[in-house]
């Protein structure tokens, strides 16, 4: 039972990193620093905000993968 639970981390951590990482603070900053562009409410704050959430998106979604993995390798022991 112990290895289906950390299968399943295994997978889940795998897919939360990505999601959190790519989506929410890669791609999903940028779509709406682009709405706010064409609305015409682009301020110097939603550009300071979408560079910074650019750059830790990748180390946010890392760590996430990699606490994850940690945990799901303790269960395969």
């Amino acid at each position: 039972m112990k290895y289906i639970i950390g299968w399943i981390i295994f997978i889940g951590s795998i897919a939360l990193g990505l999601y959190v990482g790519g989506w929410v603070m890669f791609i999903q900053p940028i779509i709406e620093a682009c709405k706010a562009f064409d609305a015409g409410t682009l301020t110097g704050l939603i550009v300071g905000t979408t560079v910074l959430k650019c750059i830790f998106a990748g180390t946010v979604g890392g760590i996430i993968i990699y606490i994850g993995l940690t945990i799901a390798t303790v269960l395969f022991k």
